[in-house]
């Protein structure tokens, strides 16, 4: 492999990593546990996000500099930073959750109607339900299953 080809499959990994897409609606997870016990676990894990994007950004800058060389590497990495910043952000927080014994519950389209058209109490049971580990079907309630 040449030397433009390597730089070319480098720079070309680290756009696609820059645009990975941010996941879309979730949920702490894990049974047994409720909305209160996942916002506690969540509030603990608020510092880490931050950090956890700036460690990417930084990290990505170095590469950037490793692989593209020191003007195009970090042309890249700049115009990528914004998504860099936030996946380095969700990837800390779900360390700190899965630290704690949670996994990331992507809601699916249907959980996100429901709770969108529910009232406070009634979302605040399905929120309950699932991070509980449970599925509207498992709810038993005809009202948010079609």
């Amino acid at each position: 492999m040449g030397e433009q080809s390597k730089c070319f499959a480098c720079l070309t990994v680290m756009v696609l990593t820059g645009c990975a897409e941010t996941p879309g609606p979730s949920v702490p997870s894990q049974p047994g546990k409720n909305l209160a016990s996942a916002k506690v676990a969540l509030a603990s894990c608020q510092g880490v996000a931050q950090k956890g994007g700036r460690g990417a950004v930084t990290g990505s800058y170095v590469a950037g500099v490793l692989l593209g060389g020191v003007v195009v590497g970090p042309i890249i990495v700049a115009s990528n930073q914004k998504n860099i910043r936030s996946n380095g952000e969700v990837r800390a927080v779900d360390r700190c959750l899965g630290e704690q014994g949670y996994v990331r519950r992507d809601l699916t389209a249907q959980e996100v109607q429901a709770l969108n058209t529910s009232d406070a109490y009634q979302r605040e049971l399905i929120l309950d339900h699932l991070i509980g580990g449970g599925t509207l079907d498992s709810l038993g309630r005809g009202k948010y299953t079609s």
